[in-house]
């Protein structure tokens, strides 16, 4: 069902807590393929097309069913934008000089409204987060408007410390990873398979879900230098250093004494520390048995999605993994808890990452890909490739 969708635009020179309220104008919406969840709006830019246009020297308007637009990323999304804040400036002259940017979306059900507050865009479109309900309220009445607006920028200033360049991230368990292995020692095609990923995720495969804005597709390709930790249980594990492209090395670490999807980890990057002295920084990180294991290389593409009722953000990555001399190959796909997005509070990580997983599981048995649900981690497959050149 296509939503009851409004847009509020703010004039951007006049603060929030002005007394004169920033709200400028109003657009009613139609935009298809928007969708919405108890943590998120996420406007499909490219379907949206006006219906209605209320000011505060005007009445409601209709207005024909025409592209309208807010973002600039290319020439067509520049072009009705412009033309969207000239209708609104023609319409009503007023707001000529206005610097018009859409701050709140509001969704209208029948029993409640929905505000939300954006929060981040791609060239797809934008995400907006949920910042409170309220009750339905008389549209034709810009005061009440003018009420809905002030109400929810008062709601939205006790998170602006959270708005952020990280667009209001945070993470359950910050030491730990979650995450789920499927592992095949056949090697598909992991690009068509990741991109036939991208283009279901993208579709609405799994409920409620959406391609992470400006994350939704990554690609890396990286060596790993590891050194299994074993002897103290608390210890147990392993260190890997991973050259960067800018001449600096990120180094990663995990504990385990047995293989599990949840695992203590830490990752930094951008340390100084020269290839030659990797081992030396190892033995500074432990006082346990070190013992160095043949390198492999790490070709991934990552599928990023995030939950519109939590904002619990997944990583999907399709690895194909190499000893760096060639001796041993596998493919893996990891679904990883990353981070989330919400106003409220963490909620329901667990069991999003088993619905995620499991959906990424049928679809690899949909198109007869012979990925193995089980534990088989990269220390393993260094272990083995060590033992046999041993």
């Amino acid at each position: 069902m296509a939503l009851d969708l409004s847009l509020l635009l703010f004039d951007s020179r006049i603060p929030d807590d002005n007394a004169e309220s920033p709200l400028a104008t109003v657009v009613n919406i139609e935009a298809p393929s928007s969708r919405c969840g108890d943590n998120g709006l996420f406007v499909h830019t490219e379907t949206m097309r006006w219906r209605e246009l209320i000011t505060g020297t005007q009445d409601t308007l209709s207005i024909e069913s025409t592209p309208f637009n807010f973002q600039i990323f290319n020439a067509v999304q520049r072009q009705q934008t412009r033309t969207a804040r000239a209708r609104i400036s023609a319409l009503d002259p007023t707001l000529a000089s206005a610097t018009l940017v859409v701050t709140l979306a509001l969704v209208h059900h029948a029993d409640r409204v929905s505000v939300y507050h954006y929060a981040h865009e791609g060239e797809t479109g934008a995400l907006f987060l949920h910042l409170l309900d309220i009750e339905p309220f008389a549209r034709d009445a810009w005061t009440a408007w003018c009420d809905v607006a002030q109400s929810a920028l008062a709601c939205a200033a006790k998170s602006r410390a959270l708005l952020n360049d990280d667009c209001w991230y945070s993470r359950w368990r910050p030491d730990m990873e979650l995450e789920r292995k499927f592992t095949s020692q056949h090697i598909p095609d992991m690009w068509q398979l990741a991109t036939e990923l991208h283009a279901a995720i993208g579709a609405g495969h799994i409920d409620a879900v959406i391609l992470e804005l400006d994350r939704d597709f990554q690609c890396y390709d990286y060596e790993s230098h590891i050194f299994e930790v074993t002897g103290d249980p608390r210890e147990a594990g392993y260190i890997a250093f991973i050259p960067q492209a800018n001449g600096l090395m990120a180094v990663k670490r995990k504990w385990f004494v047995k293989n599990e999807e949840l695992r203590r980890e830490d990752f930094n990057t951008d340390h100084a520390i020269a290839f030659d002295a990797i081992e030396q920084h190892a033995r500074s990180l432990t006082s346990a048995r070190l013992q160095r294991l043949k390198p492999f290389r790490r070709t991934r593409f990552d599928v990023n999605c995030e939950s519109l009722d939590t904002g619990n953000g997944f990583g999907i990555y399709l690895d194909i993994c190499r000893m760096v001399d060639g001796s041993a190959s596998f493919a893996q796909i990891e679904v990883e808890y990353c981070r989330s997005r919400t106003l409220k509070a963490l909620r329901d990580v667990e069991s999003d990452f088993e619905r995620i997983a499991t959906a990424v599981h049928q679809f690899l048995i949909e198109r007869g890909h012979r990925f193995q649900h089980d534990l088989y981690s990269k220390l393993d497959f260094a272990r083995e490739a060590s033992q046999l050149a041993a």
